[in-house]
């Protein structure tokens, strides 16, 4: 299976395109740094401080979405009806809590809790700590230590509901990886200024891994490290700053999932295996005037032990725009955007067969302040090959406040 793009036209509009966007305005070394979802709220300049966001969003659901093999992560849908076996649809909140600061200079901490259907099952997505190990004009590198969103790509801002236009995550960031990794361990990361307008960031980490590819598994289980291997992660990113901002980064990762057999879990089961993965992809970001662009194509294997099939392997891509239009001398509007995204993935499973999604989805928002915004999204699902086909498109409207 393949789902490749033509990365190497990606990478030639890279190098070639900027000169053809005018006059470039410089880059500062601090709008180098790989962008995180909570990066937006750590201030070192200050001795504390404290955002978050809470959203609510009404869904009208096909009566399968939940039900789908291999569940997609829908962070504003509710899950099927234990009543009825089906989605019902309706109303549902999400909020997120961040707290940091820099009480001592050089030294940084960020706490991050999600709080998302359930406001009596909170999860803690980032508890980490950060050390100043370097910090001159034209280079930093930092130390992290704790719970931190894993290092891999640039599709994690899509499980913040301030953040990701849409209700669902999209296809490939939610099969091909590994979902909702909290990594535990160690990272280190840094950026460097090469010239007026180009520079680099880099990260790696090393810490106790997931053990699944699933969500569940990997929200309540990497407590503590269930196996005696370690997953290490890095990506590395070329970075163009100026009238056309663009950033073309690479991932990598490898690490163990499960050590021994289950025999606990069916023989269809992937958990009753013992297992390790690879993953890697490229991802390429751009900004110009009101466009933006993202897209990452990814790629996994789950390598099992006496399992029906030696290894499980995985492909996909996101591609997103959007276009957004300022609201000039209006006290109540700020800006109007136009939204649109493609995703496919396709994964291996244990029977033999080979499950293919396809996510069209399309989307319009209202920037009533900074602070405040109202979406209104479609997302069309299709299913193909071995996937078995279910009524699962969303029609979604969403209000979030952020603080």
């Amino acid at each position: 299976m393949s789902t490749r793009p033509t990365f190497l036209t990606l990478l030639a509009l890279f190098l070639f395109a900027p000169s053809a966007y005018g006059q470039d305005h410089g880059l500062a070394l601090d709008s180098l740094r790989r962008t995180t979802p909570s990066g937006q709220y750590a201030d070192p300049a200050s001795f504390f401080r404290m955002h978050g966001y809470t959203t609510l969003s009404y869904t009208a659901n096909g009566p399968d979405v939940g039900k789908e093999e291999g569940t997609i992560p829908k962070i504003l849908v509710n899950g099927v009806s234990p009543r009825t076996g089906e989605n019902e649809s309706g109303f549902r909140s999400d909020a997120a809590l961040f707290v940091g600061g820099e009480p001592f200079d050089g030294v940084g901490t960020v706490l991050e809790i999600h709080f998302v259907g359930n406001a009596l099952n909170p999860v803690l997505t980032e508890a980490k700590f950060t050390y100043q190990l370097a910090d001159t004009d034209q280079h930093e590198l930092s130390a992290s230590g704790g719970r931190f969103w894993w290092p891999f790509g640039i599709h994690n801002k899509e499980w913040f509901s301030s953040l990701n236009t849409f209700p669902v995550m999209s296809l490939a960031g939610a099969e091909v990886v590994p979902a909702h990794y909290n990594e535990v361990g160690l990272m280190a990361e840094g950026a460097s200024l090469l010239s007026d307008t180009w520079g680099i960031n880099y990260v790696g980490a090393i810490g106790n891994g997931v053990p699944s590819f699933d969500v569940m598994p990997n929200v309540t289980e990497t407590a503590s490290d269930a196996d005696s291997n370690r997953s290490v992660t890095g990506r590395f990113a070329l970075v163009h700053g100026g009238a056309l901002g663009l950033e073309l980064g690479f991932s990598g990762a490898a690490g163990g999932l499960r050590e021994g057999l289950d025999p606990s879990q069916p023989v269809d089961n992937v958990h009753r295996y013992d297992a390790s993965y690879t993953a890697y992809g490229p991802d390429l970001t751009l900004t110009w005037s009101k466009v933006a662009l993202s897209a990452y194509w990814y790629h996994s294997s789950e390598e099992l032990t006496e399992a029906p099939l030696p290894e499980l392997t995985r492909d996909g891509f996101t591609i997103e725009s959007t276009y957004r239009v300022p609201i000039t001398n209006n006290d109540r509007l700020s800006s109007f955007g136009l939204h649109a995204r493609v995703s496919r993935a396709e994964e291996d499973n244990l029977a033999g067969g080979v499950y293919r999604r396809l996510g069209y989805s399309g989307a319009m928002s209202l920037a009533v302040t900074r602070a405040f915004d109202i979406r209104l999204a479609y997302v069309l699902q299709q299913e193909e090959l071995d996937a078995p086909e279910v009524s699962n498109n969303i029609l979604s409207l969403s209000f979030t406040a952020k603080f």
